[in-house]
């Protein structure tokens, strides 16, 4: 049975950093729409995607089950999504709801598993981009969203499941002229924008037929106006959320409808010398906005204090949005599935994950670790930036939250405390079957 039929409405938004949401601490003034969301909800402070980039972030998010069992662990690769392990659109299809998704991740991505479930699946189009991401103007994602609310009005006495997918501020930056100069006010034509790109093979690449190329062409060499394009982004998709929740409001559908907002990664804008993409699992590429707003009977049931403008500090994990979606339904969660109901966390019944993990086999392979304040990552492979395979680095995110002090030689102790645990997970859970080591690499940087 469903738990008052209450509605879901997924909201992701591609690519944005966790840095850049101001109730999540930042403080940052991108993006007051989706702050004003957060005070009638909970936002969790340290939510970990558990595999990046695009691909097996979003399966991740829609199995609720670690790569390490589902096995996408590339953006792009070969490996296809297996049929006994069932979406979050799959299992609400099968118990009655209307499931509707404005997307494209499986028309134009080459991932067709991203369309099981729906009943609809309103392609949103976009452009392939240098990264082998889609890029597709917020408006008008919104214009489909209007058509999926037609849907849903039209099947009114079915609650219904709605995902919702903003590429904006991913890659190339390119908001409306007014939201540049919001967030940058200097001189772009000095600075060292074309040097640093000239330090990496990545950055070269970018140097040589990309969306930057034009820019510097144009006169631009400010890293910090670069910045400030994609800081512009985040605004300019905020107001297209703030559009979004006015439909919702207008709908009359607001108290009934559990509403999560998330992404399924970050963005490098220079740290650890990654220009514009999301290869690193540094915290500015893994740790993700989770906001989660539940329904009033829910809110009710919890309680205020509890449920509504509350922040939570708690690790967790995307594959915990699920199992948290289907338990707010008063639906069973399925077994294979290795995420926690973060209702537990809000009741006060569990303290969240004592470790998160995550990894990444796209633009390199290597994976990451948190305990407490202690983070650890190894890389896999060697990589273009000049680690070699088996390559560790541990940093104290209380004391160095930039993680720009590698201490694994310093912290020998803990870092092979680490790396015991992340290696006892990869054996229980994935045995013989380690997806980073079966599977190569899907888009190589080169050289």
């Amino acid at each position: 049975m469903v738990n008052d039929h209450f509605n879901v409405i997924l909201i992701a938004i591609d690519t944005l950093r966790a840095d850049r949401v101001g109730c999540l601490g930042s403080g940052y003034p991108t993006m007051p729409n989706v702050d004003s969301l957060c005070r009638d909800s909970v936002a969790f402070t340290n939510h970990y995607a558990e595999a990046i980039p695009t691909h097996p972030s979003f399966t991740t998010i829609f199995t609720g089950t670690t790569p390490l069992i589902h096995s996408i662990v590339s953006h792009g690769g070969k490996v296809q999504l297996s049929g006994s392990i069932l979406t979050l659109p799959q299992i609400l299809n099968e118990a009655g709801y209307l499931t509707i998704a404005v997307d494209n991740l499986a028309t134009h991505m080459y991932a067709g598993w991203f369309a099981r479930g729906y009943r609809y699946y309103i392609d949103i189009g976009g452009l392939v981009v240098i990264s082998n991401g889609i890029k597709v103007n917020g408006e008008y994602v919104n214009a489909k969203v209007k058509d999926a609310f037609e849907l849903i009005n039209r099947y009114k006495n079915e609650p219904f499941l709605l995902f919702i997918h903003y590429w904006d501020p991913h890659a190339p930056y390119i908001p409306p002229k007014p939201y540049a100069e919001k967030f940058y006010h200097g001189d772009y034509s000095k600075g060292d924008l074309v040097s640093r790109l000239n330090s990496t093979a990545w950055g070269r690449l970018l140097l040589k037929d990309s969306w930057i190329r034009d820019l510097i062409n144009s006169g631009v060499n400010d890293p910090d106006y670069i910045r400030a394009l994609y800081d512009s982004e985040a605004a300019y998709v905020d107001e297209r959320i703030g559009e979004l929740m006015s439909i919702i409001n207008n709908t009359g559908l607001l108290e009934d409808t559990l509403i999560v907002l998330t992404s399924d990664h970050g963005e490098g804008l220079g740290e650890h010398n990654v220009y514009y993409e999301h290869h690193g699992l540094y915290e500015w590429d893994v740790k993700t906005p989770l906001i989660i707003r539940l329904p009033d009977k829910l809110i009710d049931e919890v309680g205020r204090g509890k449920a509504k403008g509350v922040k939570y500090d708690a690790f967790v994990q995307n594959t915990d949005i699920t199992p948290t979606i289907l338990d707010s339904l008063g639906l069973k969660i399925p077994e294979y599935m290795t995420g926690l109901s973060l209702l537990k966390v809000i009741r006060g019944e569990s303290k969240g994950h004592d470790a998160v993990f995550s990894l990444e086999n796209t633009r390199q392979t290597a994976r990451m670790i948190r305990v407490g304040e202690w983070k650890l990552i190894q890389w896999i492979r060697n990589d273009t930036y000049g680690r070699r395979s088996g390559h560790v680095e541990l940093y104290n995110l209380a004391k160095d939250p930039t993680e720009s002090r590698n201490m694994a030689t310093e912290e020998g102790e803990i870092t092979l405390r680490l790396l015991g645990l992340i290696e006892r997970r990869y054996r229980e859970v994935a045995g013989a079957n380690d997806p980073l080591i079966l599977q190569e690499i899907s888009v190589p940087i080169k050289p």
